[in-house]
């Protein structure tokens, strides 16, 4: 046992790198989701402005939530 540190915790150094390593998972999951998602939208999608907009903005969306998500997993599958 280290001073200082719970049982089941993690020094200030391990921490960092463990959210650095699940930042980097989340956002390669992230990307990998996305580009499938942006393909079928930019197929499927009529050429109208009001739908490019709105399918741009679900792709956005689509990509954060997917990337917090996944950092989350990432986060406690690691630890």
């Amino acid at each position: 046992m280290t001073p200082g540190i719970p049982v089941g915790g993690l020094c200030p150094d391990c921490a960092r790198a463990l959210a650095t390593r699940a930042g980097r998972i989340g956002r390669w999951v992230a990307i990998a989701t996305t580009v499938p998602l942006a393909l079928y939208v930019t197929l499927t999608l009529p050429a109208d402005r009001n739908a490019r907009i709105l399918g741009a903005a679900a792709i956005v969306a689509w990509y954060i939530l997917t990337a917090r998500i996944a950092r989350r997993v990432a986060w406690e599958w690691l630890t």
